[in-house]
């Protein structure tokens, strides 16, 4: 069943007045395009927008009341200083309503794949909410917690941050009974104070904010994880090449897809396109464990299929990895070794810059040439302000194929001027690049229109 609340225990707990104290709500909205009938609307306020412009139209969709910070409303409404505040304080008084496990899943890399398939995983025994997509902030986490109905019997909450004390902040809302982080890398490292230390710091939140008695999952294969689960005082399960779940082989099969052999459930055969993803199918069989599974392949296999992330599509003669949605140093490194399983043609990349990594922006980048190269890149094409030194570090460690360009265009027409059937192409950056103008570009190239 779907909870209801009156304004008034809303306003209590949100710290604000409203009203109409006897109105029920039945869901929450901040976003008028998805509002539905009989949802309180948040007014939220940004940099380059404020929602109580839209409170006619929230009205209008169906709202029974909204939040806001006007105090000029006279139809049903909360009266507060500030609507997110609110948000968040009325989502961690639900969440306090439930006596449930809470997983909360952060990460440099791997997040949304991890909660996706834990998620999926722990469904086939319990009522699961889990974060939509990769809404992780201040924001989609409070949005998440609000989900939780009374037959909910699990949560599984992704938090990302990129400034120091986000997560401890996510923590005070969702409580989590149990967390893990899949590993510590060079993501959002400016946010972080430019270092690595900085990242590990700031993940260790997550389970410095675990409930008395709360689980801590440690990757062991990544150092700083282990040394946050060296400080943590609570139960503990080991994960990763060794430890108490353990992947101990990870083979691409023909027909494609890997057959994964993890202890102590044995061998999964499962369509994963990365190898670097296996590891967010050890965490997801670790937390089954924990919770009583023992059926783990066909649910793995259905959240390997509906997987968003790294799509794979025929583009006229190519075979194209999309994975353009971001980009950090270890995603680049996961995506080329997926790259360099690619059989019966060459390998291509185009790959824009990473962003937010401060002071190690220029090593980065040229390491990311240099593994370019490593991984047997046949033809390198590289986009914005760091496409220089991607290239010229991918030259120099012998991949002589490699130069960067323009524009997405640019990369397109390059592209095509030396693909053949059976050649695969990589397409990854970080956001703000759009690489999937690359994408697009080869379409309307290879259109009837096109000119290419």
């Amino acid at each position: 069943m779907s909870w209801s609340y009156t304004l008034a225990e809303l306003a209590t707990a949100a710290g604000g007045a409203t009203n109409a104290p006897d109105v029920r709500v039945s869901g929450v909205s901040t976003d008028t395009r998805k509002l539905k009938p009989g949802q309180l609307f948040f007014a939220l306020k940004g940099d380059n927008y404020d929602a109580n412009n839209f409170l006619d139209q929230a009205y209008a969709q169906g709202a029974v009341a909204v939040v806001t910070n006007r105090r000029d409303v006279s139809s049903p409404a909360i009266t507060c200083e500030d609507p997110l505040d609110a948000l968040q304080r009325i989502a961690a008084w639900h969440r306090n309503r439930f006596n449930i496990p809470v997983l909360g899943i952060t990460g440099s890399v791997g997040k949304t794949t991890t909660k996706d398939f834990t998620a999926a995983l722990l469904a086939s025994r319990f009522n699961v909410v889990k974060t939509p997509g990769n809404l992780n902030n201040a924001i989609g986490c409070p949005l998440s917690l609000l989900d939780l109905q009374e037959d909910t019997g699990f949560a599984v909450i992704e938090m990302g941050a990129n400034h120091a004390r986000e997560i401890a902040e996510l923590c005070l809302l969702a409580r989590p009974t149990e967390s893990v982080i899949t590993l510590v890398g060079a993501t959002h490292v400016e946010g972080f104070g430019g270092t690595l230390d900085h990242v590990a710091k700031a993940k260790a939140e997550i389970a410095e904010g675990l409930q008395p008695g709360g689980r801590f999952y440690v990757n062991t294969d990544n150092p700083w994880c282990v040394k946050i689960g060296e400080a943590h005082e609570g139960p503990k399960v080991y994960l990763g090449s060794r430890g108490d779940v353990r992947l101990e082989a990870c083979t691409p099969t023909p027909e494609g897809g890997m057959i994964l052999d993890i202890a102590p459930i044995g061998r999964m055969h499962l369509p994963l396109s990365v190898p670097a993803q296996a590891a967010s199918v050890v965490i997801a069989v670790a937390v089954g464990l924990q919770h009583g599974l023992t059926q783990f392949e066909e649910p793995l296999r259905q959240a390997c299929l509906a997987a968003p992330r790294f799509r794979v599509s025929t583009i006229g003669p190519l075979k194209v990895f999309d994975d353009s949605y971001n980009a950090s140093p270890p995603s680049m490194r996961a995506a080329l070794a997926a790259l360099a399983l690619h059989q019966g043609g060459r390998r291509f990349a185009a790959l824009g810059d990473m962003f937010e990594l401060g002071p190690m922006a220029d090593a980065a980048h040229a390491e990311l040439g240099e593994d370019a190269a490593r991984h047997g890149v046949d033809q390198l094409f590289t986009l914005g302000a760091q496409a220089g030194r991607v290239a010229d570090a991918a030259r120099a460690a012998g991949l002589a194929g490699a130069a960067a360009y323009e524009s997405h265009e640019a990369i397109a027409r390059a592209v095509l001027d030396v693909a053949q059937p059976g050649d695969a192409l990589l397409v990854k950056g970080s956001r703000g690049m759009r690489m999937e103008g690359v994408i697009k570009a080869l379409e309307n190239l290879l259109s009837p229109e096109g000119t290419a």
